[in-house]
């Protein structure tokens, strides 16, 4: 239907062309096409559009009986590689020329289109309500097989005077790049609640009236296959990710472990982080070489494990914990072959040590990594008094 790249727009305004809506679109126009792309503008005021009838025809039959304007406009939308919807406000919400325009389109309402352009949402007011309706037309650009990338608002009272005009054009820019890159992108935006809440609202209407006036929509969900699953409506996975259940339960004992600990250290029996001299380690080095007086063999038993810590960040260096014959000591230099290796930039481990970090949410945030035997890794405070 489109020689270039274009991007339609349905302004509602009933200024057709000379209206602050107007303005707003051709605000859009001189980013777009450096972009590459075309702009056309379908001004509703010049359209033959009937009310709707709310017979639910559309939704039993699949298109609406009127023969109107209405046909033709929606086909280029849906053609479009891009949409724009924009509306003035009256009357606290769009135009009676917008209403009519959206509630004709109700059986792509019920039945979403498989696509998803990007798309704008445009309106004005003279100082209230252009945010929601601008909202409410972002929403309902699903209607027409898009997504919002954004929504372009201002308030003026008179054509042409907008209240920040600089920086309602310069949004305008933005948003037109935004549209653009999306376009050629082929971008997503994350799936939202909302859409969340319409596919579980209209997967059950429609399921609940298969039988009577929704047929024809319950057919469209079933070939589409959105009764499989929410990602197969939105076309989007979810992220599958190990689950480490002694992991967690590792982390929530420690958790309690250092809320026990915290309030023996409000009581005064229990001093963090403690060197060869009694007083807080001033370094990672200094920590870890006091660490063997903090050892607690009757927690060791028979273990014979060696703990190597490659730390970096404000000090740069490698040494290893050696735990044998119920006795732990330390040693510069990396070991032969030990059984876990600590990464951890100084910094973290010194956090951890005065009770400032957890150490299992450390490393569940990847801000210090292990290799060798993870339940070494979860004996490590048992092993060493804090």
């Amino acid at each position: 239907m489109f020689e270039k790249p274009t991007i339609v727009a349905v302004n509602g305004s009933p200024h057709a062309g000379v209206g602050n809506t107007s303005l707003m679109i051709e605000m859009l126009r001189p980013t777009l096409a450096e972009e590459g792309f075309d702009l056309e503008v379908i001004n509703l005021a010049g359209q033959n559009i009937e009310y709707c009838t709310g017979c639910a025809f559309c939704m039993e039959k699949g298109r609406c009986w009127i023969d109107d304007d209405h046909r033709k406009i929606l086909e280029k939308l849906l053609a479009a590689d891009g949409v724009i919807l924009a509306s003035p406000v009256y009357f606290m919400h769009v135009t009676g020329q917008m209403k009519t325009f959206l509630d004709r389109s109700l059986a792509f309402g019920h039945k979403p289109r498989p696509t998803w352009k990007p798309g704008l949402a445009i309106s004005v007011s003279a100082g209230m309500g252009e945010t929601d309706t601008a909202n409410y037309l972002a929403f309902l650009l699903r209607t027409f097989g898009a997504f919002s990338v954004g929504t372009l608002t201002a308030m003026a009272t008179q054509p042409g005077g907008f209240l920040g005009k600089e920086a309602v054009e310069a949004r305008a820019a933005d948003l037109a790049r935004d549209l653009a890159r999306a376009i050629k992108e082929k971008r997503r935006y994350p799936a939202t609640d909302r859409d969340l809440r319409f596919y579980q609202f209209m997967g059950n209407l429609v399921k609940s009236q298969k039988e009577t006036v929704m047929k024809h929509d319950y057919k469209y969900w079933q070939e589409h296959g959105f009764y499989d699953s929410f990602e197969k409506y939105v076309g989007q996975e979810t992220t599958e990710v190990p689950f480490d259940r002694e992991l967690r339960e590792a982390w929530i004992k420690e958790m309690i472990e250092e809320q026990k600990s915290k309030k023996k250290a409000q009581s005064g029996e229990l001093r963090r982080g403690p060197s060869a001299t009694g007083q807080p380690a001033k370094s990672c080095r200094e920590l870890l070489q006091s660490m063997p007086l903090g050892f607690n063999p009757e927690t060791a038993g028979d273990l014979r494990a060696v703990f190597q810590f490659e730390i970096h960040g404000d000090e740069n260096f490698i040494s290893y914990l050696e735990i044998t014959d119920g006795r732990c000591t330390y040693h510069e230099g990396p070991a032969d072959k030990p059984n876990l290796v600590i990464k951890t930039p100084a910094e973290v481990w010194l956090k951890i040590s005065r009770g400032e970090l957890s150490g299992q949410k450390a490393f569940m945030e990847g801000r210090y990594k292990v290799e060798g035997d993870m339940n070494l890794l979860l004996k490590l405070s048992s092993l060493f008094s804090a």
